[in-house]
């Protein structure tokens, strides 16, 4: 366990370059919601950026931290990795970024043709799991991870993949919505059963599958490779259930408070005025009501 602290502690094992990189994706994207923006546009709240930082925040840690290398050596830790990439950061990066700059990023037309994929749920659901359940084919896995280049290219499609996933869950564009509130809780609940089984796979093997965590002369001795394999799918499986079981909290709240404000726009008229209640009317001779 020292050892693995001592990764963390040891400044050369965090990635400067992309260190920079990410700051100054921070510092453009305040700078873009802040001083930048136009007057003209909707400001964007405190919160708002703090979802998009955070969503910066964990890409980094995920690939610039000494994370990345562990995940080399521990199959728990790159699993671990996978869920904050995957799950965690595409809803908190989408939701970060405002509406109208997302209507001037739509314009790019390579940006339009991509998202425009996300407005096809059914495609968007099976091609991420779809893609992360061959992912994990033992053979593909091992060549993936046999080769740096190969490995990080399997990242970033898997992230982009997933962003396609959560986009009609959580895209902050009107127009582009696809899905009502109903459809967005099946949504979530058939995404949760699609990612199941390469989970149960890994957690229920009673064999090591993957040869590239075989052990030999492991780094970080901290558990023995098939428990090491069975935790990866576990940790894999918790933070699934719990990032969805969220989006889902947040759909169905955010719904009743619609239907709720939409009630109570229909119980004021046009003119402004609240609408009598049956109990301050009463009917007089001739059929001719009034107000009590």
């Amino acid at each position: 366990m020292d050892a693995l602290v001592k990764q963390f502690l040891t400044p050369g094992m965090w990635n400067l370059g992309l260190n920079l990189v990410v700051v100054a994706l921070g510092v453009v994207y305040l700078a873009a919601t802040g001083p930048w923006r136009p007057m003209s546009l909707k400001t964007v709240t405190t919160g708002q950026k703090m979802l998009f930082l955070t969503g910066l925040a964990l890409f980094y840690i995920s690939l610039g931290s000494p994370m990345a290398l562990i995940g080399h050596e521990l199959f728990s830790v790159h699993m671990l990795q996978q869920s904050i990439l995957y799950l965690m950061m595409p809803p908190l990066l989408i939701r970060g970024i405002p509406d109208w700059m997302w209507r001037r990023g739509m314009k790019v037309q390579w940006l339009e043709r991509f998202f425009a994929l996300g407005q096809r749920p059914l495609l968007s659901l099976l091609l991420f799991n779809g893609l992360f359940s061959l992912y994990h084919v033992p053979q593909i896995f091992d060549a993936l991870m046999g080769d740096e280049l190969l490995h990080l290219l399997s990242h970033m499609v898997l992230i982009l993949t997933a962003s396609l996933m959560w986009w009609p869950v959580v895209t902050p564009l009107q127009e582009r919505t696809v899905l009502s509130p109903l459809r967005k809780i099946a949504y979530i609940a058939a995404a949760g059963v699609l990612l199941t089984p390469a989970c149960a796979l890994i957690i229920f093997a009673d064999h090591l599958l993957f040869a590239s965590y075989s052990g030999g002369d492991p780094l970080f001795p901290i558990l023995s490779p098939r428990d090491d394999q069975q935790l990866g799918g576990v940790i894999m499986k918790v933070l699934q259930e719990i990032i969805y079981a969220s989006a889902l909290a947040h759909v169905f709240f955010q719904w009743v408070r619609e239907e709720r404000e939409k009630e109570e726009r229909e119980a004021v008229p046009s003119s402004g005025k609240p609408v009598p209640s049956a109990s301050h009317l009463h009917v007089v001779e001739g059929g001719k009501k009034e107000g009590g």
